[in-house]
């Protein structure tokens, strides 16, 4: 569950639509205990809610409610329960249960859609109504990350294979399925990101004697065009690379992951600038290589939410950075994979 939170770009939301109430945030305590909480807050962690059961949640770009997945684990095996809480608190509207595996991908820009994966082997990628509950299948096979357009075209990115493929390739399409685009024919690309500048994915360079491939960023058009690598960056044999999380709203400041390979905690926060003709190097956040990740990205660019502790025995914390880097702050002193609505 950790490595998918990881690399999965639509599970730590850009705060791409800001809210004009008072900005909220939301994260995860308990998660050593049977019953992990989602919590809803203020960014600096005052005025908390306790919402109810959930090991991974997401707020809305509006601040009005929070997609939240609970794991109730039975004698055979696990139901996965999708709800939305509002953020006032009260009880939650069930909206998807399923005994597969469930990950919480992203909130379309006006708040009206969440993008979900489900099961595996293959899985299937939907998209859900916030306020119906009925949901729609756009794609099935090994998904590798998905997240929305940042305008109000509802659109979707997503990576995907055949089932009995590992041959990954990035697509676009409508919420509804329709006028679906394949952009790239690698079978190397995934964890997709749509940005205002285009679409950041992880792009697979294969390395001798078994070794992971080593992600790299790209950058390509929606149209499929103007495909370009970001980074270069040294990946040790025992890394996996860089997995784009979130975008500002101008598109020019990117945060990523360098992630570990699969059933690791290895991660690191990095701030990748694609604002000008050239990208700046990725960098280290922290600079404290004590296994962080970053969760958001504010929508001016400005400051990085993270989680900080989640490769010690510590309990983790959710910590503010400035985007040029630095000694984080704390926020919540025992809370994880936190989103916000600014």
């Amino acid at each position: 569950m950790l490595a998918a939170m990881l690399a999965a770009p639509g599970l730590c939301a850009d705060a791409s639509a800001a809210s004009a109430s008072p900005p909220l945030m939301t994260y995860i305590t308990d998660l050593d205990k049977p019953a992990p909480q989602v919590w809803v807050s203020s960014v600096g962690g005052g005025s908390a809610i306790d919402l109810g059961p959930a090991s991974s949640a997401l707020i809305s770009p509006n601040g009005s409610e929070v997609a939240a997945i609970a794991i109730q684990k039975g004698q055979a095996a696990k139901d996965w329960t999708l709800s939305l809480y509002s953020t006032s608190g009260g009880a939650p509207v069930t909206v998807v249960q399923s005994v597969q595996f469930m990950q919480l991908l992203a909130w379309s820009p006006d708040s009206a859609l969440i993008l979900v994966e489900i099961g595996a082997s293959p899985a299937q990628l939907r998209v859900v109504d916030a306020a119906t509950g009925q949901a729609r299948t756009i794609a099935t096979g090994l998904i590798a990350g998905a997240s929305f357009a940042p305008d109000a075209s509802d659109r979707v990115v997503y990576a995907r294979a055949p089932a009995n493929s590992t041959r990954l390739n990035i697509y676009t399409t409508a919420s509804t399925g329709a006028n679906t685009r394949q952009l790239t024919h690698d079978g190397l690309s995934e964890f997709p990101l749509w940005g205002a500048t285009g679409i950041v994915y992880s792009h697979e360079t294969p390395r001798p004697k078994n070794a992971n491939p080593a992600l790299q960023l790209w950058l390509i058009s929606p149209t499929g065009t103007a495909k370009r690598q970001l980074t270069d960056t040294p990946v040790a044999a025992n890394v996996e690379g860089l997995t784009p999380i979130a975008f500002s709203a101008n598109g020019k400041h990117l945060l990523a992951n360098f992630i570990g390979p699969q059933g690791s905690d290895h991660a690191e926060a990095y701030a990748v600038d694609v604002g000008g003709p050239k990208p700046s190097p990725p960098r280290d956040l922290t600079g404290q290589g004590n296994g962080d990740i970053g969760d958001a990205i504010s929508s001016d660019g400005d400051t990085i939410l993270l989680t900080d502790g989640i490769a010690s025995a510590a309990t983790p914390s959710v910590e503010t950075v400035p985007w040029a880097g630095g000694k984080p702050t704390a926020v919540v002193p025992d809370g994880a994979y936190a989103s916000w609505d600014i």
